[in-house]
């Protein structure tokens, strides 16, 4: 029988496992993945130690090249064999596809076959799973694969998908320098510390700040750069090779892509070299001519300067968003091969004022911490029950460097929207970047439904940037099923951010309380849009948005006028006023009418809204007789007919009985049908019958009282505003 020993709950949260029981029964183990850009690796907990140790391949290294080569008859070699392929300048062999996961431009044709970094990933990924199981002699039942920790949605999703892929159960994804300080909590250090883990692999950058103590890892805040490793710096050494060969020998090999890619090949040799070693001779032939290349540490720092002041950069932009300095740091961790260039480590020492952290192995570190995570349960209350699987052990065994985790978001979340003025598409952030995950904020929207399809389109934005396009745009969803209840529709969308750093969007229409169906759509290719006017946008696409105007007609018959004491104008002055109170003058354009036995345009729709609040309080006095025997919706029809405006509007608001209601009603259905939207507020003795017949719709027709009017008007400005956009 499995138990789990409680004695030690309080000490610490280390997980201590009786396994003797395990003996006789075939389970999987489960395992950390460093899917790395330039080598990849696989740990496990030792059946024996309780410590996490690699899997070593089949050559008996820790860690395997993450390249794939494809042969002319389909056959398939990864790892050290492919590497092999790569140097001797084979075309077929692809590497560093890590940093194209989910980019759906990437892809290589070959034999007839279409692949991009993910399917590259899963053939990788498929590899290390079986190699790892005939190496270890177990098999493997799930695991945990790190990402960087600056992966985007689309890259995280590419990433489960290269795993579901390889058919590997995967646990949880985490990030590289989470995983990293997992590993560091092997040292088991006494007091608490806060540390700095500078991850530089092959193809990506992270820096992560994260207080470490006995029984936990709280990471403050996540930065980086999927586009900077590793690879840059041999690409200035390869770009110095060939620049020199040329200077010394007038031929450029630079269109050669064979050449090039050897030269590469090299490039990375030297790297390496350079880490212990001053200077290195790099013989190069090439169209029948040698030439014996020598590059030193200086001219290395010196050709790549600009790639460490990218991290610098980054690491400065990551202290500023968390209110931190380097003397905050108690110590820092070093991360990936890139690290044991001397440049980095003399940088970390310069701004720390100490040696870097050590204890870790730079190239174990990620994988070893996964493995970590692999054997915990994700529940806080169940934390103490995670697994350790082995055969034939009968003693108690910890899980050394388990802690609890608290991880945050490397990007902002967001979703385009419109800005306060309606002229610009922005990044409306929802959750913050290095917010604690897993995360969720919810966010109403208002939708007009007199015009609208039951859907509404969400994008979906990662990034910290107003404009849209300078970040990442993640994912489309539609929410669907959107009912008609009124004039608009409230829309509660959820955003949620995953333990997994995986981004999912859920609504409810908050009039039916109902979960509204969501369907994941593939981003247009062309989201130029996002840098138009939203007017001009919407109206290109015949969409509802566009010029909007707004005719206010008052009934300034008798009855407005008493009792004197409190007169009902007075309180339709302030809800008019208020109304325009509510709208932007560059999206909705307001005109005043009065009426009673006549009627007056005391001035057309405009923007001016000062001049339009100066009429509203001045309409009272207007002359337009006592009585109700004129209506507006005539004079109304012909400044519309004449009107370039795509959405118009007649409110109407009126205190009694018209006398003839007949003619006003034929008037306002001319209205209707030419696409005026007319929008009756009654009060005092207004017929609601009456009422219903002049609004375009049953919803526009509102019986209320006076001390509710304001109320009203808010409504009806909702509803104009709500025409032209989505409302936040």
């Amino acid at each position: 029988m499995l138990k789990v020993k409680n004695d030690s709950v309080h000490e610490n949260v280390r997980c201590f496992l009786l396994l003797g029981s395990l003996s006789n029964i075939d389970m999987g183990i489960k395992v950390g993945i460093d899917l790395g850009t330039t080598f990849s690796a696989v740990a496990r907990i030792s059946p024996s130690t309780g410590r996490a140790e690699i899997i070593k391949n089949k050559y008996g290294e820790s860690t395997t090249p993450s390249v794939i080569y494809v042969g002319d008859n389909g056959s398939i070699l990864y790892g050290k064999a492919a590497k092999e392929m790569q140097e001797c300048g084979e075309e077929n062999a692809i590497a560093f596809f890590k940093r194209n996961m989910g980019n759906k431009d990437f892809s290589f044709e070959i034999n007839g076959k279409r692949y991009n970094a993910t399917d590259f990933s899963s053939i990788l990924l498929k590899n290390l799973k079986k190699e790892a199981e005939e190496v270890s002699g177990e098999k493997i039942d799930s695991a945990v694969i790190t990402v960087p920790a600056y992966f985007t949605d689309i890259e995280r999703k590419a990433t489960m998908e290269a795993a579901k892929m390889a058919g590997i159960n995967v646990i949880a994804i985490i990030n590289e320098p989470t995983a990293a300080a997992f590993a560091y909590g092997l040292n088991e250090t006494a007091s608490d510390q806060t540390i700095l883990i500078y991850d530089l692999g092959g193809g990506t950058f992270d820096v992560t700040i994260a207080k470490i103590n006995k029984d936990s890892i709280d990471v403050i805040g996540s930065d980086g750069d999927h586009a900077l490793g590793g690879k840059d710096w041999d690409d200035c050494i390869a770009q110095y090779i060939c620049e020199q060969f040329e200077e010394r020998t007038g031929i450029s090999f630079s269109d050669d892509a064979e050449m090039v890619n050897a030269i590469l090949v090299k490039a990375e040799t030297v790297k390496k070299q350079l880490s212990s070693m001053y200077k290195v001779k790099i013989p190069v032939d090439y169209d029948g001519k040698k030439e014996i290349i020598e590059i030193d540490q200086s001219i290395f720092e010196s050709s790549s300067s600009f790639l460490m002041g990218t991290t610098m950069s980054v690491i400065d932009r990551l202290f500023e968003s968390v209110k931190m300095n380097w003397s905050d740091i108690d110590g820092v961790i070093l991360v990936g091969g890139s690290t044991r260039m001397k440049m980095v480590q003399n940088y970390i020492k310069e701004m720390s004022g100490k040696e870097p952290l050590h204890g870790v192995n730079v190239d174990e570190a990620v994988a070893l911490g996964a493995a970590i995570r692999a054997n915990l349960d994700t529940e806080p209350q169940s934390f103490l029950g995670g697994l350790l699987r082995g055969k034939k052990q009968e003693k108690m065994l910890t899980i050394a460097g388990a802690k609890k985790v608290k991880d945050v978001t490397a990007h902002s979340m967001g979703m385009i929207s419109q800005n306060k003025a309606g002229d610009k598409y922005i990044n409306s952030i929802i959750i913050p970047k290095n917010h604690t995950i897993p995360a969720s904020e919810s966010r109403t929207y208002q939708l007009s439904t007199r015009n609208a399809l039951s859907e509404m389109e969400v994008y979906v934005v990662q990034g910290e940037y107003p404009r849209p396009l300078d970040n990442t745009i993640s994912g489309l969803y539609v929410i669907k099923n959107i009912e008609k209840t009124g004039s608009s529709a409230n829309i509660e969308v959820k955003y949620t951010y995953t333990a997994n750093g995986i981004i999912e969007v859920s609504a409810i229409q908050k009039e039916t309380k109902k979960s509204l169906k969501i369907v994941s759509e593939k981003v247009p290719d062309d989201m130029s849009w996002t840098d138009l006017d939203p007017r001009e946008h919407m109206k290109s696409k015949g969409g509802i948005a566009g010029d909007v105007e707004v005719i206010l007609c008052v009934d300034l018959s008798g009855s407005m006028f008493y009792p004197t004491a409190r007169k009902p104008i007075v309180k339709a002055t302030a809800a008019m006023l208020d109304f325009v109170e509510q709208m932007e003058p560059n999206q909705v354009k307001i005109g005043l009418m009065g009426f009673a036995d006549r009627h007056k345009m005391v001035t057309v729709p405009t923007d001016d809204y000062k001049k339009l609040k100066k009429c509203i309080q001045e309409v009272e006095s207007l002359a337009v007789g006592g009585g109700n025997s004129d209506q507006p919706f005539t004079e109304g029809y012909e400044y519309f007919k004449k009107s370039k405006a795509d959405i118009k509007y007649l409110v109407v608001l009126t205190d009694g009985v018209w006398s003839y209601q007949d003619k006003a009603i034929s008037e306002a259905k001319r209205c209707h049908k030419y696409g005026i939207e007319v929008i009756a507020l009654g009060f005092g003795t207004a017929d609601e019958e009456f009422l219903r017949k002049i609004a375009s719709a049953d919803d526009f027709a509102t019986l209320t009282n006076l001390n509710e009017l304001s109320t009203s008007f808010t409504k009806i400005a909702q509803e104009i505003g709500g025409s032209g956009k989505l409302k936040i």
